[in-house]
């Protein structure tokens, strides 16, 4: 076959996929300049390591900590290491399958080269569009109160692919780009962290994982503020207040009959006074906590299947969402730890659904709630039940105390005498809270 005519002259194809390469290799490079200042701040180094799930041991850290021998991972890229060599392959493809007298036929391979060909063709716009998602989906320290347990190979990932201290060529990570099945694409990081020694990354997969409605490789952390902002919202326990139109924060306003929410199971009603500058005296009624929490409980169950999955069936749960709120949140409060105390049997009973296994057994299953959730085991129904009920308890305290802080939360005598003497303990209780 000659070459002489046009139509089979050889033009590298090089130019232009090292001009794509270099837009690719650009956008990782806008983000992670992005992070320069961050990973010279040895506090940042510190977390960033912590954040990698433990992925180096002590003797590791004091060997090199300090050191960034990156290498030519992330100057040169996996992208631009890839294509190399790809824009003569496209030509020999290219006029292996055209004209009349294709090469192809008489090899009898036209069906395979010509699907090689369109892959080629495609694969700059495939991968282009699976590091932008990466890069964006693992950049960690954008995510506020970030969960570092939630998935610590991704972490490692992360730390690898931005080239943070510790985890460059030098100290035996990497990362490169490879065919994949079907067309698509694996990102390869290597590190003896990872189980097998790697851990791979599908173009497809990826796509299909974080697409439209579907979820983040790495799960933010909701505000405790927005769910409780949520459920006065979705219950209405302050009629008529007003929230802000952007974050949804409780602005004020509104009103509610205090004495409503100011008996107690004895059926007395708490309150105290306050005194102006004028003398004038106010009473407001001491607002029960059990109340506002039998209250509240639609809102909160509306509240728990919109945020986190969590329904009656529990079949869409929104486990990386559970499992931050619940490490970054949750677990880390003080009455959380100890709530179990102020559990009689009959509601730790109705906690886990359970009207046959001992007090001794149900308060173990309690305790052995208590810990970090990882991503390396599902979660059981204990879990949940307990997340329920702390949640629960979460925005009833929280809602109890803007409703004690609130406006309308005055009483008057006649109130005070439609539910008896007055709760001198409880009262106490409440005024050491307000000082």
């Amino acid at each position: 076959m000659s070459y002489r005519n046009p139509k089979y002259t050889y033009v590298s194809s090089q130019p232009a996929f090292d001009k794509l390469t270099d837009s690719i290799v650009g956008a990782a490079q806008t983000i992670s300049a992005k992070k320069e200042k961050a990973l010279e701040d040895d506090k940042k180094k510190g977390e960033a390591l912590a954040q990698a799930g433990q992925g180096a041991s002590s003797a590791y850290i004091r060997d090199y900590i300090g050191k960034n021998n990156v290498g030519n991972q992330n100057t040169q890229g996996a992208v631009t290491n890839f294509f190399k060599g790809k824009g003569k392959l496209v030509a020999d493809l290219t006029m292996a399958t055209s004209g009349a007298n294709r090469s192809c036929e008489v090899d009898g391979d036209c069906e395979e080269k010509e699907a090689e060909l369109a892959r080629l063709q495609n694969a700059p716009a495939t991968i282009q569009n699976m590091m932008e998602t990466v890069l964006d989906q693992l950049d960690y320290e954008s995510i506020d109160n970030f969960d570092a347990s939630q998935n610590p190979d991704l972490i490692l990932a992360s730390n690898i692919m931005s080239g943070k201290p510790l985890f460059g060529e030098a100290q035996g990570y990497s990362y490169s780009l490879e065919e994949g099945e079907g067309g698509t694409y694996d990102l390869v990081f290597k590190g003896e962290e990872f189980e097998g020694g790697e851990k791979r990354i599908n173009s497809a997969e990826l796509q299909t994982v974080t697409g439209p409605g579907q979820t983040a490789l790495l799960q933010g952390t909701q505000k405790a503020s927005t769910q409780q902002f949520e459920v006065m919202k979705n219950t209405e326990i302050i009629q008529g207040a007003s929230y802000d139109p952007n974050s949804g924060a409780f602005v004020g306003g509104g009103n509610f009959n205090a004495a409503d929410f100011a008996t107690n199971e004895n059926g007395n009603m708490g309150f105290y006074t306050t005194t102006d500058s004028k003398g004038n005296e106010t009473m407001h009624a001491i607002i029960d906590q059990s109340e506002v929490k039998k209250r509240i409980k639609p809102g909160v169950a509306q509240t728990l299947e919109a945020n986190f999955g969590i329904g009656e069936e529990n079949s869409r749960i929104n486990d990386g969402q559970v499992r931050t709120y619940w490490n970054k949140v949750l677990s880390t409060k003080d009455w959380a730890k100890n709530a179990l105390n102020s559990y009689d049997e009959d509601e730790l009973r109705n906690v886990f659904g359970d009207q046959t296994s001992s007090i001794k057994e149900l308060k173990t299953r309690w305790g052995n709630v208590f810990s970090n959730w990882s991503t390396r085991k599902d979660l059981n129904e204990d879990q949940i039940a307990v997340f329920k009920e702390l949640y629960l308890k979460q925005q009833a305290q929280s809602i109890t105390q803007a409703m004690q802080n609130h406006t309308s939360n005055t009483v008057t005598g006649m109130d005070i005498s439609n539910y008896g003497a007055n709760n001198s303990e409880l009262q106490n209780e409440v005024i050491e809270d307000l000082d």
